[in-house]
């Protein structure tokens, strides 16, 4: 497929992950894209990997909890560029050592988490916008954490459903000028860091909550935004695709009682 070709596509957090799982997708099919991270050495890795494999990219400097750096790297690629048809807002994530639950919350953390998950968002979107021509598309990276609730994670959550919220309200407001804005939410994901960071025994809680009998990758993730960023998606706006292998479409006890009737 050639779906991105001559489309320039700004991707935050792009030398790993989902990020880059998307970014990727996207050259693949044509894309100029734009790898930003806060690490630079790490950007220009990502840059030499994807322009070695005969597909486009260039890189700038982003980091999710300095605004000045968004509002830079969207400036900087519009300088080069003349527009921007894709943005995709990824960065994302808290310190789950000061994200506990409400009552342990730590109050002076919360405006980090909202800044680097919810305003850098909004920043990159708002800087964005008057760039980005009829038939662009804005993807936000959301979670399941934004639409379920956890013993933990409290701060993200909440984030996570602001950038639910916002991709509403950008939808709803952009759309008669022909920008689509959708959002992904996640479930668990075997990137790098849930692989470093999650135990072997709670990714096997995940897998038995997963009606599918396998968790995600960053591929799966990077395909469906690479979907809603694309012309076959040309009537999808205000939308948030879960894309958890099922994980929160059934009742608690559905898997458990299947699973034992499977084995008598």
């Amino acid at each position: 497929m050639d779906r991105f070709k001559d489309k320039i596509v700004f991707v935050s957090g792009s030398t790993g992950g989902i990020g880059y799982a998307s970014a990727r997708r996207m050259a693949a099919e044509g894309a100029t894209v734009i790898i930003s991270a806060h690490n630079i050495d790490h950007v220009n890795d990502t840059v030499a990997r994807l322009s070695a494999a005969g597909l486009k990219a260039w890189g700038v400097y982003y980091d999710g909890t300095d605004m000045v750096s968004v509002e830079k790297a969207i400036n900087d690629t519009v300088a080069r560029f003349g527009r921007i048809d894709v943005l995709v807002n990824n960065v994302g994530g808290t310190d789950m050592r000061r994200d506990g639950p409400v009552a342990g919350l730590d109050p002076a953390y919360f405006e980090a988490a909202m800044t680097i998950d919810l305003k850098g968002s909004l920043l990159a979107t708002r800087t964005a916008l008057p760039y980005m021509p009829d038939g662009t598309a804005i993807v936000n990276i959301a979670s399941i954490s934004g639409m379920t609730g956890d013993f933990r994670g409290t701060l993200y959550g909440m984030s996570k459903a602001g950038v639910i919220a916002l991709t509403k309200y950008t939808a709803t407001q952009y759309g008669r000028r022909g920008i689509r804005c959708n959002a992904v939410a996640p479930g668990l994901i075997l990137t790098k860091a849930a692989t470093d960071n999650l135990p072997e025994d709670v990714r096997a809680v995940f897998a038995l909550q997963t009606p599918l009998p396998y968790l995600g990758d960053p591929d799966d993730v990077g395909a469906t935004v690479a979907f809603l960023a694309s012309d076959d998606a040309r009537y999808i706006t205000g939308q948030t695709i879960v894309v958890d292998g099922g994980m929160t479409c059934h009742n608690p006890t559905a898997l458990a009682l299947q699973d034992n009737q499977t084995a008598e």
